[in-house]
């Protein structure tokens, strides 16, 4: 009884969060609804997982890292199919994306030529075609007229479901919201992710979002919406409220460091000034890289040890089995199969190496390693672009882009269906170029002899003082 009252408590709360966060007289496209699907699932658990509780089988090497169900599958590429018939609707906004977009389309083209040299070559292509699903639903965003204003709708409908509903999972549905581990019994917060890093990871991310909808709430002009701050000021609470629960120092500092990012970059001395937007991410990646491998303070300030939680154990036992550091084992292939087995005698269970540029280094070699550099750079100066030009979402795009790239020192988060993936994609890409339709010029046709004195007789009339019509006038 108790669980649901709980449950038609917090169904009236999330209604109410959808009610007072939403655009006055303001109607989205319906094609973002797809786009809300796949990020959906990529910020919360597959379809299968929605349907049925965790647990229940126990996990081997060979299927740890396996590749999901038929229905997962189905789900997603129904998902896929809608996104790219959005986007052949819009075929000259999509065209003009990938051609602005040349180190996205050559990470992914390098990627799937990567398959050919894997020794699960059939897994790691059909991986890839899943991973062209992220790049859909970003084009679907970014394609749309009003792309700022879709980013948002997106990421504040996603806060305002997924934020209560962890809550409600952790307190009332215990199979669904929590983890209990094998060896202590220890509890993690889980909400609905599998995992308190990737719950942690998105409520950093909605928080992010939520923060700047608040700062430009009160930045408009006119008389402020009351309602609006209250939805916004609400999820953000409960935001910041899972990530002290589930203990994700990773997710925490992100969110501390990016949050500085974000109001530094929004003071006009400092934005107008690309030397100082420089010196501020410097700083924070700078600081962030010497507190995680120099030992610094701030680990012990989160209750984190110089070995990183074990990482450091994983990332020498990783770099024993690479046999070819140029091209890496190929597109998520490297923890499959006699790799995957071997790890798991050193360290049991793992499926990762909880470092988003060594994953890329293990799959992909230096060559990937270089192109996803390739594509940070290109993605930091799309950034500062609109940094520069004030554009409304330019300061929430850095401070996104500094969560990404420290969030991967400790956690693998530049991979397919990943949430931190899709808002780098987001984020970094550089706005296509909206259709403009041409003028279309009236065809011409030759006048006819009435037509002509017709007009001509018009135009005398115009003025009445015209010798021509006082002689008309006379007759």
């Amino acid at each position: 009884m108790t669980t649901l009252i709980a449950t038609l408590c917090f169904a009236l709360l999330i209604a109410a969060l959808l009610k007072f966060t939403r655009e006055r007289e303001v109607k989205r496209a319906a094609a973002l609804w797809i786009a809300f699907a796949w990020l959906w699932f990529a910020s919360s658990r597959s379809p299968s997982a929605w349907v049925q509780p965790k647990g229940g089988v126990a996990r081997t090497a060979s299927t740890a890292y396996d590749e999901g169900n038929s229905f997962d599958r189905n789900i997603l590429m129904g998902i896929m199919v809608l996104g790219v018939i959005v986007l052949a609707r819009r075929s000259r906004s999509s065209t003009n994306f990938l051609t602005s977009n040349f180190p996205i389309v050559l990470f992914f083209l390098y990627c799937a030529l990567s398959a050919t040299w894997s020794d699960h070559g059939d897994i790691s292509i059909r991986r890839w075609f899943r991973a062209l699903g992220d790049l859909v639903a970003v084009m679907v965003i970014l394609t749309d007229v009003d792309w700022e204003g879709a980013f948002k709708w997106i990421y504040l409908r996603l806060a305002c479901l997924l934020v209560p509903l962890s809550i409600l999972f952790f307190r009332y549905y215990p199979n669904f919201g929590r983890n209990y581990s094998i060896h202590d019994g220890h509890v993690s917060v889980t909400g609905v992710t599998d995992d308190k890093n990737a719950l942690g990871m998105i409520c950093m991310l909605f928080a992010l979002t939520l923060g700047w909808s608040m700062l430009e709430a009160l930045k408009a002009e006119g008389p402020r919406d009351r309602k609006l701050l209250y939805g916004y000021g609400a999820v953000l609470a409960m935001a910041i409220y899972i990530i002290s629960i589930a203990g994700s120092a990773t997710a925490t500092g992100c969110l501390i460091e990016s949050a500085c990012v974000m109001i530094l970059a929004g003071l006009p001395k400092i934005s107008r000034r690309p030397v100082r937007v420089h010196l501020i991410v410097a700083a924070a990646l700078g600081f962030s890289a010497f507190n995680l491998f120099a030992g610094g303070a701030l680990l012990e300030l989160f209750g984190r040890n110089p070995t990183l939680t074990g990482r450091t154990e994983i990332w020498s036992r990783c770099f024993e089995l690479v046999t070819n550091p140029l091209l890496g084992a190929g597109y998520e292939s490297f923890w499959l199969g006699s790799r995957l087995e071997k790890m798991w005698t050193y360290i049991e269970g793992v499926n990762q190496s909880h470092n988003g540029y060594v994953e890329i280094y293990l799959n992909l070699g230096w060559i990937g390693v270089a192109l996803l550099v390739l594509l940070l750079i290109s993605g930091y100066r799309n950034i500062t672009g609109a940094l520069r030009r004030q554009e409304p979402t330019a300061r929430l795009r850095l401070a996104l882009f500094v969560a990404v790239c420290v969030y991967n020192c400790t956690e693998a988060g530049f991979k397919m269906v990943h949430p931190m993936w899709i808002a780098l994609l987001l984020v970094a890409a550089a706005r296509p170029v909206l259709d403009v339709l041409p003028e279309r010029r009236p065809e011409y046709r030759k006048p006819s002899r009435e037509s002509a004195e017709t007009r001509r007789l018009a135009n005398v009339r115009v003025n009445s003082n015209s010798p021509e019509l006082l002689t008309r006038k006379s007759r």
